[in-house]
């Protein structure tokens, strides 16, 4: 069976957001009306990138700037085997322009399955809805009186009370996600220096005034901090991060800490991408925990499956572990 070798376009708003990602419609071939992601054969001479900011140019009449690799899908169609070479990409300069397609869609993470795609792309959507930004944070902006009621008075002490142990006296905590800004304001009572930061405007208005200091303004993804502080604290937090995304923000959190610096996480029982209402959720047990801190460089000090602290939701599971900077 001959062998194609094509390169595929995953063109997002915004690289590091990736709110929506834009799908086209064939207009032509024994694939018409098929919805794909834009691209076309490599030629004779091109690395895959040049093909692509090439493809495109001629597909869409754009300048794309092509970024990672997403993934490499091998797929069995009826007269020819597929190999296609997937990018992000963002445009670069000018407008996309229909100039080949019939159709096409920007598409949120709630919509990707909304077309009818070719069976090639299809199996790139699950490495795409990972990456992508849901309503995440959206969610907290619009619920943070509700959300603050019922967490700013969960009991965390049993968690707190084992990583404060191994921090030193006085020691600097980053709260990574604050929320409430409750575990901010246990750790500054017991005499220690916190820097919070959480990504909902909403929620940073009212944990800076619940523990009278600024809240930043940061996600995971902008954390830039080296040798800084003594410990991590990620309660329920982490968890909104993309799977794939999770091994390189650990790495940051652990570049953040001095030397032994400790690091507290918890996460959702299960295993990988969950979707609950509108939220994302990346989930982990006890098994894939160990996975994720080792990687990142640390060494596993405590791990245990427990409850919710919250009344009403003593149902659900979670994981905490905490780990030790190598």
């Amino acid at each position: 069976m001959k062998t194609v070798n094509v390169v595929a376009a995953i063109i997002c708003d915004d690289f590091k957001r990736k709110t929506k990602i834009f799908a086209t419609q064939r207009g032509y071939g024994d694939y018409k009306d098929g919805w794909e992601f834009p691209g076309g054969k490599i030629e004779e001479g091109e690395t895959p990138e040049e093909a692509l900011v090439r493809e495109i140019r001629e597909e869409l009449g754009a300048e794309i700037e092509v970024h990672d690799l997403i993934d490499v899908i091998d797929y069995d169609y009826e007269t020819f085997h597929l190999h296609m070479n997937c990018y992000w990409a963002t445009v670069a300069e000018g407008k996309l322009l229909l100039l080949e397609h019939e159709a096409a869609k920007w598409l949120e993470i709630n919509e990707l399955r909304s077309v009818d795609w070719l069976p090639a792309d299809l199996a790139l959507l699950p490495k795409i809805a990972e990456a992508m930004v849901d309503n995440n944070v959206e969610y907290y902006d619009m619920n943070a009186d509700s959300f603050f009621a019922g967490s700013v008075n969960a009991d965390m002490s049993y968690e707190r009370d084992r990583f404060i142990a191994l921090l030193p006296e006085h020691g600097r905590v980053l709260d990574a996600g604050c929320g409430s800004g409750r575990d901010s304001k246990a750790f500054m009572e017991a005499g220690f220096i916190v820097t919070a930061f959480d990504a909902s405007k909403e929620m940073r208005k009212r944990a800076s005034e619940y523990l009278g200091q600024e809240v930043l303004d940061m996600r995971f993804e902008d954390i830039d901090f080296h040798n800084e502080f003594d410990g991590v604290w990620a309660c329920a937090s982490l968890l909104h991060v993309p799977v794939n995304q999770l091994p390189e923000t650990m790495k940051k959190m652990n570049a953040s800490l001095k030397s032994s610096g400790v690091i507290y996480a918890s996460f959702k029982y299960g295993d990988g991408t969950k979707m609950r209402g509108n939220r994302r959720f990346s989930d982990l047990n006890e098994n894939s925990i160990v996975t994720l801190f080792e990687d990142a460089g640390f060494v596993i000090i405590c791990n245990e499956v427990g409850t919710d602290n919250r009344p009403g939701r003593e149902n659900e599971m979670w994981v905490n572990a905490i780990g030790k900077k190598l």
